[in-house]
């Protein structure tokens, strides 16, 4: 089969390589559609280090299944990315995303940036979206988890840093529940006026802190800050943003170590949320909000796979939400 296949930092390939072959209780899945998200954009910059080399990447993925169980042969489906053992004690305490046994789809396990990639049966979930839309079921997904783990309480004021893909899916997830967040965009963002164009409140960062000292009920910040800015940098701008004993979901993973003004966190009694990626509950909710067309997932570009280069320089422009590859 073709597959995109990435060597090292800017050494990216689409070569010819040995179809999949899925054991028992897996499925094959042939790919109609493939997200190039912020990992796959870091692992191409070389900001985050390859955890296999050669590695085909891609965990945003939508395809039909054609060999495994035969009640899954011909459905369309997205797939987890953690393969979990679900044997172990962290399995069993409902912890699988954590599975210390686990493969990631796209991380350390051929991903779906390639004609077939194979999954876990009970990975997969059925969906009758639009392939090119389904792609952002795993993104989302891993939005919803953050908030199922630290929801925002009703009238909390909530900013969310960052222009990209999750940052737009938190704030449509956001509107949805019955918030009005205020996305802080950075000087020149190119994509900052088709957030306003969506009805979003954009701000910068100086006025951000105005609005939080403005509207926040304590007049010291934002309840809630989203660091969704796929830098190093975010953590630091979320801080100054929000109010003593505030909540900080942060969404990035450039691969990087961050800095963060830590004794200002401290002395704020700031709760720094990590949160990954969804788990079943989460895919299933983020499915039928896509398909209620509660949320509209917005996509730039369409890629066949062997433009898998110009795709991801596409991406990395900064102009656009999310560009996908197509087989």
């Amino acid at each position: 089969m073709k597959a995109v296949v990435l060597y090292g930092p800017g050494d990216l390939r689409v070569e010819e390589v040995r179809d999949p072959q899925p054991p028992d209780g897996w499925a094959l899945v042939r790919v109609e559609a493939a997200g190039i998200c912020g990992t796959d954009k870091a692992f191409y910059r070389g900001s985050y280090p390859l955890f296999v080399k050669p590695l085909i990447p891609g965990h945003e993925v939508s395809g039909v299944v054609v060999e495994g169980p035969p009640g899954l042969v011909g459905r369309r489906v997205v797939s987890e990315i953690n393969f979990a053992c679900l044997e172990c004690e962290v399995c069993r305490a409902g912890l699988y995303t954590h599975c210390p046994n686990r493969k990631t789809l796209g991380i350390d396990f051929p991903g779906g940036m390639a004609e077939y990639f194979i999954a876990p049966a009970w990975a997969l979930h059925e969906h009758n979206l639009p392939h090119e839309k389904a792609v952002a079921v795993e993104p989302l997904a891993a939005v919803l988890n953050a908030f199922y783990q630290y929801p925002p309480r009703e009238g909390w004021s909530i900013a969310i840093i960052g222009t990209g893909f999750i940052a737009l899916l938190a704030a449509q997830v956001l509107r949805v529940r019955g918030y009005d967040p205020v996305i802080v965009a950075r000087e020149g963002s190119r994509k900052a006026s088709r957030l306003q164009g969506m009805g979003f409140r954009v701000a910068s960062y100086s006025e951000a802190l105005e609005i939080g000292r403005r509207e926040s009920w304590s007049r010291l910040g934002f309840d809630m800050v989203v660091e969704a800015t796929g830098s190093n940098e975010g953590l630091r701008e979320a801080v100054a943003l929000a109010r003593p004993r505030g909540v900080i979901h942060a969404k990035s993973t450039p691969g990087g170590e961050a800095e963060l003004p830590l004794t200002l966190a401290v002395v704020k009694e700031l709760r720094i949320v990590g949160t990954r990626c969804g788990t079943f509950r989460e895919f299933r909710e983020a499915i039928d909000l896509i398909a209620k067309g509660k949320i509209d997932p917005v996509i730039d570009a369409v890629y066949p796979l062997d433009r898998a280069r110009e795709a991801f320089e596409h991406s990395l422009r900064g102009d656009s939400f999310r560009v996908i590859l197509k087989p």
